[in-house]
Parts: C-alpha cells; sequence; structure tokens
C-alpha cells in the first residue's frame, strides 16, 4: 500500500464493502517518517468474510495518490482477535471494534 494511507483512509475503503466483518485492525505507523510501514492486520470475525475481503483487494491498485502499488493479502502468522491484541496491546495506533 501507499505509505500515505492513513489509518482512517484505510478504514474508509474497508468499510464501503466489508463494515462489520471485523474485529481487529492495526495499521503500523513509522512515526520518523509520518507515514505507515506499508501493510496492515485486520481480523475477520467469520472465515466466510475472507474470500469477499480477498477478492475486494488482492491485485488492486490503491486508488488514492496515483499510486502503481498493489494489494497483496496473506494470512498472519497470529490469527484471532485476543491473540493480535494481546501482541499489540503497547502500540499506540491500534483500532479495535
Amino acid at each position: 500500500m501507499t505509505c500515505r494511507y492513513t489509518s482512517k483512509m484505510l478504514l474508509a475503503a474497508i468499510d464501503e464493502k466489508h463494515k462489520g466483518t471485523y474485529d481487529f485492525f492495526y495499521l503500523p505507523i513509522d512515526f520518523k517518517n509520518k507515514c505507515n510501514v506499508g501493510y496492515a492486520f485486520i481480523n475477520m470475525m467469520s472465515a466466510s468474510h475472507i474470500i469477499p475481503f480477498y477478492e475486494t483487494f488482492n491485485g488492486k491498485k490503491w486508488e488514492k495518490f496515483n499510486s502503481e502499488k498493489v494489494a497483496s493479502l496473506a494470512y498472519a502468522r497470529i490469527q484471532g482477535k485476543v491473540a493480535l491484541v494481546n501482541h499489540f496491546q503497547n502500540s499506540i495506533s491500534t483500532h479495535c471494534q
């Protein structure tokens, strides 16, 4: 993803078609450079939400900032909301619903 996306911008893009399907979202930020680090974590509330989410974003260009970068989705090493919250609990830009 282009590093100029903010959490609010990325959530707006996700929520266009997938609002209410996830219970955890985290976009790591490089505070020195004031931009995201190029990846995010999202936990879908049901496995049935994964394929529609994948079809919406994987391999697609980012609409904002005229970027040539494309989204690439992958399963994370850490799975589930509780495990993700525990792992990222000290990060100040974590957003849980």
